[in-house]
């Protein structure tokens, strides 16, 4: 069978020609020009005169031509020709005319000299109220305790050692000055220790101090002593620094607390590293203790009738105890 494509004889019982790889038609069903047209998969020649392809004609006039301007994109848009979208306006005062913003001016300082003037009203109301309110209920001076300096029968800031205290330095307790304060440090549980100034003795007086807890636990005991005759017999008023108080009696046998069982708790004792001034009364039978003002407890004894005062610190369960005491003042009620 002869190759319509490349004229090469090939075997009748073969359908591609084993020389051009076309195919070989059986018998005389097409020509070799019909077999051709009907199996190349190119695209014929087309005529130059004949388009094969109709092509719609454009939109546009073609002598209107449309020009992308492609500087336009090339070139960068400045700030101020594009906006967001949404949510922004340019500004709107430059536009505003120049009555509106006088008006709001005006209204502003208005409102300032009525703010202005209704403060120095008020002002002058109190310096009025103040003077008219002096004239009528004149102030008198409190003194911070009970008697006057007329009636100071002793008195001690601790700035000189050599004041006559107690000065002791011992593995379970000390009792000395240090900086212009007397200190009394406990390092034994369930130990109170007491000092006292010189052989000093009084009846009837009103005690006061300032003391301070500067270390140790809460859990303490300090106050002032009054009557004091020799190591078994004395009274003394004590607060805690956690908050608790009492009278007690000190005897032969031991210490007990004059009308309860125990120590009390009270708000008004000021807690912790914190700075309480006691006052402790022994007028007559009548024996009264105070804190900053405010009294905490008063109980009756009449077994000691004078003696010495002093200061007293002491442990509980912890011991550590550290106090400082100052301003210590003794008047004749």
């Amino acid at each position: 069978m002869i190759c319509p494509y490349c004229g090469k004889e090939n075997s009748d019982n073969v359908r591609l020609c084993a020389y051009c790889g076309g195919f070989l038609l059986e018998g005389d069903d097409q020509s070799p020009s019909d077999d051709l047209s009907s199996e190349v998969t190119s695209p014929p020649s087309i005529s130059p005169s004949e388009p094969t392809i109709d092509v719609d004609p454009p939109a546009v006039h073609p002598d209107s031509s449309h020009v992308e301007p492609a500087t336009e994109f090339e070139s960068p848009v400045t700030p101020y020709e594009v906006y967001p979208t949404q949510g922004f306006q340019p500004p709107a005062k430059g536009s505003k005319s120049g009555c509106g913003k006088w008006i709001w001016w005006f209204v502003g300082c208005v409102v300032l000299i009525c703010l202005l003037m209704g403060c120095v009203a008020a002002l002058w109301g109190l310096y009025s109220y103040t003077s008219a309110s002096g004239f009528l209920n004149p102030t008198t001076s409190r003194p911070d305790t009970v008697q006057d300096s007329a009636n100071l029968l002793f008195s001690d800031d601790f700035s000189d050692p050599s004041s006559g205290w107690d000065r002791v330095n011992e593995t379970d307790y000390l009792s000395n000055y240090v900086e212009n304060a007397y200190r009394i440090q406990v390092n034994k549980e369930m130990m109170d220790i007491w000092a006292n100034p010189d052989d000093l003795s009084f009846v009837d007086v009103s005690i006061e101090v300032d003391a301070t807890k500067n270390g140790g636990p809460d859990d303490n005991d300090f106050g002032l002593i009054c009557r004091y005759q020799d190591l078994d017999h004395f009274y003394y008023g004590i607060i805690s620094s956690d908050g608790y108080y009492g009278i007690i009696k000190s005897t032969a046998d031991g210490s007990e607390t004059l009308g309860r069982d125990s120590l009390e708790y009270s708000d008004l004792i000021n807690q912790a590293f914190t700075t309480n001034h006691i006052r402790f009364d022994c007028i007559g039978d009548v024996l009264t203790l105070y804190v900053d003002g405010n009294q905490l407890d008063q109980q009756t004894d009449s077994e000691y009738i004078s003696g010495n005062v002093g200061l007293t610190a002491g442990t509980y369960k912890t011991p550590a105890t550290d106090i400082l005491f100052d301003n210590f003042k003794v008047y004749q009620p």
